[in-house]
């Protein structure tokens, strides 16, 4: 009985600090809690972009980023992005996943 109390209490523990945030894994599979839309990470892949003189931020890749960005563009590639989190964090999404795919590719670079 006092493990299922315990176990409940763990549950709403863990709902009520996940809540409002997005899941993901770090490089070592480890559970990371992300805040936020993402907008600064992809305002900031926006900007790097523009730096380079990239026509899009599609174009860029991970060894073009400094280590924080890089890292956190990561996290927000493997994010477990659903539709309440909104239209900006799954843009975010779906930016940081093409640059992270763009390892070996230089799209024309």
């Amino acid at each position: 009985m006092r493990y299922r109390n315990e176990d409940d209490r763990l549950r709403r523990l863990e709902a009520a600090l996940a809540e409002g945030t997005i899941t993901t894994t770090d490089e070592a599979g480890e559970v990371v809690r992300l805040t936020g839309s993402g907008l600064q990470v992809g305002f900031e892949l926006l900007r790097i972009a523009d730096d380079m003189g990239l026509e899009d931020a599609y174009l860029l890749r991970p060894s073009d980023l400094p280590d924080d960005v890089a890292r956190e563009a990561a996290l927000w590639s493997r994010a477990e992005v659903r539709e309440e989190h909104g239209t900006a964090a799954k843009a975010v999404q779906e930016l940081c996943r093409a640059i992270t795919q763009n390892e070996d590719d230089n799209h024309g670079r």
